[in-house]
């Protein structure tokens, strides 16, 4: 995924100088330039994040050659495939009308980061309907660059929405994929449970067999669930074929109604996250979301989950929270153990995976309504992780304030 920027130069329409107002001409154009003006071009920034060098910096951004726009119908040449336009210049008419495109606009800064006349364009964005974001300092950019990752990882989403709409467990989640595709970009496919019955039974014994080894190599087995990991592997491999099948980069399935307890793509799913593809259980597209904004934003894998599910009131008095889920990305574990591979809830049969996290780790939490209309989050500290079987992996977060978390 790239996050594309397109640098706008808006340029005015020349004018007779002798038909300008005589103060303007001499003092404004050709009196003496503002001091520290002049002093603040030359000072050197700790670290230079002009547009020029941030290409060097996050190889996901690339930035396009710049294009000129002197009138409102040269808009109709800019490029569309792009995740936000750079404006330079102060033609607030024509900053208005490239933020009815759609997409966000940044007005240029500095190579220490401001843009000093910023809060123009962002009046004439506002004023537009648009959206603006104007950084003022270094550490404004980082951010910036990272939300224009997330809104281009989430418009460039096609998920595999596998079983009933809406799912037979989560009722709390939007299945208007109608209204999720007009305010996000997502698309989603629908697909039935025979579909993943028949990309499993097409994975043959030496696909599914390299994947197990692999497994086997990076696990402590238990459950005797050694015995089927052949099987399991060709669940991930099926929904692996999906993915690609259907050029998809997301994926929910209706868990609560799978044919067979032996199909549950808990630990497939832990897998995939790590290879970049969001995936939400039980048909969850809110939960789902709220993973996606993590991945986008962190560039790394999120783990979702039941929020206060194997939490005591105990912990909430002591400000703990508890997320609770069968999904648990191998690559957030402590690196101290293996994952364990066990059984889906003790009822010997499917597979989930077991990992300890990093204890003191920082992280943030997220979540979202059932119209993915609001979104709340909260920071904490990783305390300890513990096998609760149902669901297997519960992890105690240290918050400021657990009980506001329960009212969200």
């Amino acid at each position: 995924m790239k996050v594309r920027i397109q640098p706008v130069n808006l340029i005015p329409p020349q004018k007779d100088i002798s038909q300008l107002p005589v103060l303007r001409v001499e003092t404004w154009i050709k009196g003496p330039k503002k001091p520290r003006n002049l002093k603040r071009i030359k000072e050197i920034p700790p670290e230079d994040v002009s547009i020029e060098k941030l290409c060097e910096k996050f190889d996901f951004l690339e930035i396009l050659p710049p294009e000129n726009i002197r009138k409102v119908s040269d808009i109709d040449g800019l490029k569309r495939d792009v995740s936000a336009y750079i404006i330079s210049g102060y033609d607030l008419a024509l900053a208005g009308e490239i933020a009815k495109l759609g997409k966000p606009v940044l007005p240029y800064w500095d190579n220490w980061g401001y843009a000093w006349n910023g809060r123009w364009i962002k009046e004439a964005s506002d004023e537009a309907g648009g959206v603006c974001f104007v950084p003022f300092g270094s550490e404004d950019i980082e951010k910036i660059i990272r939300v224009l990752r997330t809104y281009t990882f989430i418009r460039e989403m096609r998920v595999l929405y596998i079983g009933d709409i809406p799912s037979n467990s989560v009722k709390d989640a939007n299945y208007d994929f109608t209204d999720l595709e007009s305010r996000f970009g997502i698309q989603f496919i629908h697909l039935n449970f025979d579909d993943l019955l028949k990309a499993v039974e097409k994975i043959s014994d030496e696909e599914s067999g390299k994947i197990a080894n692999l497994w086997k190599e990076n696990a402590e087995i238990l459950d005797g669930r050694e015995k089927r990991l052949k099987d399991y592997a060709k669940i991930y491999l099926g929904l692996k074929k999906l993915l690609e099948e259907y050029n998809a980069n997301g994926l929910t399935v209706d868990c609560a109604f799978l044919p067979n307890v032996e199909l549950v793509p808990c630990y497939s799913f832990g897998i995939l996250i790590d290879e970049g593809i969001p995936c939400g259980c039980e048909g969850d597209t809110s939960a789902l979301l709220g993973m996606s904004i993590l991945m986008g934003l962190s560039g790394k894998s999120a783990l979702m989950g039941n929020l206060f599910e194997n939490n005591t009131h105990d912990d909430i008095e002591n400000n703990v929270i508890v997320i609770n889920h069968d999904v648990v990305p191998p690559s957030m574990g402590d690196g101290k153990e293996k994952i364990k591979l066990r059984d889906f809830h003790a009822s010997k049969k499917g597979l989930t995976g077991f990992v300890k996290l990093k204890e003191g780790e920082k992280v943030t939490i997220v979540g979202m309504d059932r119209k993915a209309r609001r979104i709340w989050y909260s920071e904490g500290e990783i305390l300890w992780t513990e096998d609760t079987v149902h669901c297997r992996t519960s992890i105690g977060i240290k918050v400021k304030d657990a009980k506001r978390i329960g009212k969200e």
